[in-house]
């Protein structure tokens, strides 16, 4: 779509826009507004010996940063939050616990950060630990309870015998300092015996200290435990951020408003504006026209080109006029149109009646015809009676008697009956008559279209215009414009005539080979008259009701 399609869908919608907007960014602002301060607490757990080993080979650096993955996945396992639940009693329950915890690795280590947070910063803290100690104990590469006696009864050995060699040590020196001091030979020869016997626990303790020590480490790189290096600590309360989370969601109301109103537009498949309806039919659009009026409003109040000349409804109306007499060539003397819609109630009458006050104002002397044998309602827009009208005349078939004087005259007569005067100087209006029983012959029958040659033979007669029913509910005006050869004027209702129905009718009068002069499209919503009479209501002066009623009855 085009930028300016795109401004107008803006200016159309702009109201759910600036709803949805409206509504979200509220909600997340009392939202973010209400919430406690919440708290983060971490504990770090360390996967593999890499970092106690001091010469650790690329295996096992490897091997503990791809376990650190796995293991970052079972800490948010429901086992292990259940048994840290338990473990811990604390007030909530597995899934409560999953939602506020995190696991992640830090990035290019072996090394496993776990948060959780809390509205209790001792609570965050006390979970945070509990999770890591069941991640050790549920692990199936932890440490069996039988290996871990044997670690616990080495260091035990390893603490007394450290003990042991710091004794021995120092009762070395002392016996270091005697030997110096000493000269009798047999004193000096036992007390280098005693220290050559500590010498020799000496090092039988350092043997004994290095054997645990190996079968520690043994133990432990056999079994690539987890251990935690650094413990969770009750951490400071961070706040919700109230601007950052009412922004998102303005963005994201106005996201789902913007989304909501083109799939309203995708699913819409009435006409709405001028240019779609000249694009989807390949017909020129001889007027748009403005909603105007209320529901409640007469047919009477509805002729606004005579009760306010001067309002912009009225100038869009001789813009009508305008453009269908330009596209007669300008020949538009004794010229005639039919004027229909797709459906009912799409404004058609209105149009027809405005249109030929137009033009009588202009100076034509027009005939209106309602040829709405079915619901008519010319007669209740002027004011008329509608004792006699179309049926009357067509009841007569004036070729019958066209040679005959005295029948000549009583059928000018008649004609003359049956056209009435309205308070518009040069609009004459033909109004239905009664309602026959074949409406769709009867407006194609050979009366008809002599009828119509009667018409255009008078002198007091410019342009004949016949409203007719519209054209998918019964065939009248496709029959009546091919009966009397007049091109069609399409009504289209913007919003209310769908697309499937415009199309239908074209369809409809080209196959009966009738000419369709253009497409008049009525109830526009001001935005979408996009090139139809812009700046008309800054150039045009406009007078007080009572002033145009008073120039309009001169």
């Amino acid at each position: 779509m085009e930028l300016a399609t795109y401004l107008r869908l803006f200016m159309k919608w702009f109201w759910l826009l600036f709803l949805g907007a409206f509504l979200a960014g509220g909600v997340a602002f009392l939202r973010a507004s209400r919430q406690p301060d919440v708290y983060f607490s971490s504990v770090t757990i360390s996967v593999g010996n890499a970092i106690n080993t001091p010469n650790p080979n690329y295996t096992e650096i490897v091997t503990g940063a791809q376990l650190a993955e796995t293991y970052a996945v079972l800490a948010r396992s429901y086992d292990i939050a259940q048994a840290a639940v338990t473990a811990g009693n604390f007030p909530t329950t597995a899934g409560g616990l999953r939602g506020s915890l995190s696991a992640q690795v830090i990035k290019g280590t072996s090394l496993i950060s776990l948060t959780v947070t809390s509205t209790d910063p001792v609570l965050a803290a006390d979970m945070a630990n509990e999770v890591a100690n069941q991640l050790i104990l549920g692990s199936p590469s932890n440490i069996t309870p039988e290996q871990q006696s044997q670690i616990d009864l080495a260091n035990t050995e390893i603490a007394q015998l450290n003990e042991q060699l710091t004794v021995s040590r120092q009762e070395v020196t002392a016996l270091d300092s005697q030997i110096a001091a000493t000269t009798d030979e047999a004193e000096l020869t036992r007390l280098k015996d005693q220290r050559n016997t500590l010498i020799e626990q000496i090092n039988q303790a350092s043997q004994n200290i290095a054997i645990f020590t190996d079968t520690i480490s043994s133990l432990q790189q056999a079994t690539n435990a987890l251990s935690i290096v650094e413990r969770a600590r009750p951490g400071g309360a961070v706040s919700a951020n109230v601007f950052n989370d009412t922004f998102l969601g303005v963005v994201v109301g106005f996201a789902l408003a913007a989304g909501l109103a083109l799939l309203i537009e995708y699913l819409d498949d009435t006409i709405t504006a001028p240019g779609q309806a000249t694009q989807l039919l390949g017909l020129p659009t001889l007027a748009a026209i403005t909603r105007f009026g209320k529901s409640r409003d007469s047919y009477s109040q509805r002729l606004i080109t005579y009760r306010d000349p001067s309002s912009q409804i009225s100038e869009q109306y001789r813009t009508l006029r305008t453009n269908l007499l330009f596209s007669t060539n300008g020949n538009a003397n004794k010229s005639a149109f039919v004027v229909t819609s797709a459906g009912p109630s799409e404004g058609k009458t209105v149009t027809t009646a405005n249109l030929a006050v137009t033009m009588a104002m202009a100076g034509w002397r027009v005939l209106l015809i309602d040829a709405d044998l079915r619901r008519p309602r010319i007669h209740d827009l002027f004011g008329l009676d509608n004792n006699v009208g179309l049926s009357t005349l067509l009841s007569v078939n004036p070729g019958d008697i066209a040679g005959q004087t005295d029948e000549r005259r009583m059928l000018i007569h008649n004609l003359d009956e049956c056209i009435q005067e309205t308070e518009i100087p040069g609009l004459q209006v033909i109004t239905s008559g009664h309602i026959p029983l074949n409406p769709t012959e009867v407006l194609g029958s050979a009366a008809m279209q002599r009828w119509f040659q009667e018409f255009r033979a008078r002198d007091d007669i410019d342009i004949i215009l016949f409203d007719t029913p519209p054209a998918l509910v019964v065939a009248d005006s496709p029959v009546l414009a091919s009966a009397v050869d007049a091109p069609v004027i399409l009504v289209i209702e913007a919003k209310g005539t769908r697309r499937g129905a415009a199309l239908t009718v074209k369809e409809q009068m080209e196959q009966l080979n009738v000419k369709i002069a253009g497409l008049v499209l009525n109830s526009v919503n001001p935005r979408d008259r996009v090139g139809y009479g812009y700046g008309y209501g800054y150039y045009y002066y406009y007078y007080s009701d009572s002033s145009s009623r008073s120039r309009a009855s001169k």
